[in-house]
């Protein structure tokens, strides 16, 4: 029977249907072969493609506009359900006539030809599950195509199933999105996260059953690497993008993607998705290249021709400045933020978006885009975040200045700190490249910065976890553990928005591979008191229990650096009026008294020593409790406050 489904929707002659035919507009195509679409699993879930937004809104050129296609306002495209049936469109300018061929009683449907390019239908027999695929009169015959708006694919990829977005029953109530100041954001491979025994990969399933583990150990967001259909193995990192709008289906549905954000938001979870249109897969059969048959020495009417901008070292480039293509991809803002209800988004490679090779010259209508998806993305109350890496402030500055309007950049905050960690003796370790990364910002807004010390790129790539680097024959040795919890102290505690890289906090070991191995695989035994030491700085950078406000403040003051003995202290305050203090020794001495200065006076409390044996049984056991003041100048301050600092230790105070 699949043979059969692939011979109808491919201009074949097979299961007995007759020749295929050059169609022109009006042309009456050949019946197909009704069998292949009976019994059809349609997916779960159900109802309209289109660029539909929640309740029968739909996004037409990425603006949202009322679903008004039984008024006689044509549907957005793709495929939106209509008290009449369901209402197709697709653009393919090149086509000379147009059909959709379903699993609804007509089996095949004309499509009239509408301006610009356009060619619609509406089908009175299709309904929410319906599996269709649009056939295109090309000009070199005729063409089956996946509609580029298609809301579930296959798992085959042979057809695609109309979604009715306003369908599922969402279970969780109304969810306050993390301010940016909150956010402690968590980078999870959904097919790595979470594999259930004997599966080759994690589904959506699979990690919503994780989520709680993430709502204890307090992270506030999780940002999705690309969940979209893509090339590839079903298992790889997702960077290959096929369908803008169909979750992949080895993950699991439209309405599992659904069910993931829903089952997150009842746990006080955001979700970001990180978005792929720097570049399209490089494969030349994926659904969008070529598209409507003409292609002569380019790769069809999605992408740039031949020239500067054509091309990436991953894969053709959309053309931005086709409006058809750039509405395509602002409605994925509505899309997600809309008919998902996700809450944001990481745009990779920003830098091959407004530019090529990394940020180099500017590339047409990238910028438009960019700044039209941010203001789609602002006006839903999302969050929307660069990854650029090129410290470009004008990334996170408003379009009014001149800029792109993101939240937030991925900043070289981890290259320079990893670097300090991993240099091979103590005496060489740069307290000036720490201070430079504790204190920066773009145009004076730290927390227009994502701080990380791994990520997918630089634990993979040929790259390689934090302990490992730090201690390559070892890395669950002492060493290693403390200084990558030094690290971690670091990250939580500086001005910015801190991710971690999933399994980062039970002290995941190896490399991120493509396709990664089930996270599972990566945690040592010594990873739990490692998670419990996590989870304890969360809880201080997100002032879960009060006290600690000054880590959601702007200001940073740095009132000692020791290059000789490799310390740091830092203090965070601001208008919370609640101080933090954290000290930090990149060295392997250990101190029972450590003299610094501090501008007030009394108790300050401990609120973390990372020399807890809570944290590692083979730790000192650190100190609890509050330490005096003593009235005495040091460094530049009033009072001088002694510290009982371990070898690689961390301490945080409060008051």
């Amino acid at each position: 029977m699949r043979a059969c489904l692939l011979a109808l929707l491919l201009p074949l002659v097979a299961c007995g249907a007759p020749p295929p035919q050059t169609l022109g507009t009006g042309a009456q195509p050949p019946a197909p072969d009704p069998g292949p679409w009976e019994g059809l699993d349609a997916g779960a879930g159900g109802g309209a493609g289109g660029a539909a937004v929640d309740g029968g809104v739909v996004s037409d050129g990425g603006v949202a506009v009322d679903d008004g296609s039984d008024a006689g306002v044509p549907a957005g495209p793709g495929a939106t359900v209509t008290s009449g049936g369901v209402e197709f469109r697709v653009w393919a300018p090149d086509a000379t006539g147009a059909q959709v061929a379903g699993d609804f009683p007509e089996q095949t449907v004309v499509m009239s030809a509408e301006p610009g390019g356009t060619f619609a239908a509406l089908v009175a027999g299709a309904h929410a599950g319906s599996v269709y695929r649009f056939t295109l009169a090309g000009p070199t015959g005729p063409i089956t195509r996946l509609d580029p708006y298609c809301r579930q694919v296959l798992a085959d990829r042979s057809g695609c199933t109309v979604i009715d977005p306003s369908a599922y029953p969402w279970k969780s109530g109304a969810f306050t999105r993390p301010a940016r100041n909150a956010a402690v954001v968590y980078e999870m491979h959904v097919g790595s996260f979470a594999v259930a025994p004997g599966a080759a990969m994690g589904t959506l399933a699979d990690a919503q059953a994780g989520l709680a583990g993430l709502a204890d150990l307090g992270v506030s967001v999780v940002e999705l690497m690309p969940v979209q259909s893509s090339g590839g193995l079903d298992d790889n990192w997702g960077y290959d993008p096929q369908l803008y709008f169909s979750p992949r289906p080895a993950y699991g549905t439209a309405d599992q993607l659904r069910a993931f954000i829903d089952a997150a938001h009842g746990l006080g979870i955001g979700v970001w998705m990180d978005t792929v249109v720097n570049h399209y897969d490089s494969d030349t059969a994926a659904p969008l290249v070529c598209f409507d048959g003409a292609c002569p020495g380019t790769n069809g009417i999605y992408f740039f021709p031949p020239g500067a901008y054509a091309t990436t070292p991953w894969g053709p480039r959309p053309d931005y400045t086709t409006p058809q293509v750039a509405s395509m991809l602002e409605a994925t803002v509505p899309w997600w933020l809309g008919e998902m209800r996700g809450d944001g988004f990481r745009w990779d490679s920003v830098s091959n978006i407004r530019g090529i090779d990394n940020g180099m010259g500017t590339t047409p209508g990238g910028q438009a885009l960019l700044i039209a998806a941010n203001d789609l993305t602002h006006a839903a109350g999302g969050t929307s975040v660069a990854e650029d890496l090129q410290g470009l402030a004008a990334i996170t500055e408003p379009a009014s200045a001149g800029g792109f309007g993101f939240d937030a950049q991925w900043d070289g905050f981890g290259y320079t700190v990893d670097g300090v960690l991993t240099t091979a003796t103590d005496g060489a370790r740069d307290l000036g490249a720490i201070q430079g990364a504790l204190t920066g910002s773009y145009a004076g807004d730290p927390f227009a910065r994502v701080l990380f010390t791994e990520d997918h790129d630089t634990v993979g790539n040929g790259g390689t976890r934090l302990p490992n680097a730090i201690d390559p024959a070892d890395p669950t040795s002492f060493a290693a553990r403390r200084l990558s919890m030094v690290g971690a102290t670091m990250l939580l505690t500086t001005p910015g928005v801190p991710m971690l890289l999933m399994g980062q906090e039970s002290l995941a070991l190896g490399t991120f591979t493509d396709p990664p191995t089930p996270l599972a695989d990566a945690l040592p035994p010594q990873g739990a008191p490692v998670r419990a030491f996590y989870k304890d700085m969360i809880a201080l950078r997100r002032n879960v229990a009060g006290g600690t406000g000054g880590l959601l403040d702007e200001y940073v003051d740095v009132l000692q650096r020791n290059d000789s003995a490799k310390v740091i202290a830092y203090r965070r305050s601001g208008a919370s009026g609640e101080d933090v203090i954290v000290i930090l020794n990149f060295a392997d001495v250990a101190y029972q008294e450590y003299d610094i200065g501090v501008p007030g006076q009394g108790a300050w409390r401990i609120r973390l020593d990372t020399d807890w044996l809570s944290y590692g049984a083979d730790f000192g056991g650190g100190q609890t409790g509050s330490v005096q003041t003593r009235t005495e100048s040091k460094d530049n301050q009033p009072y001088l406050l002694p510290v009982q600092l371990a070898a690689y230790g961390a301490v945080v105070f409060s008051r």
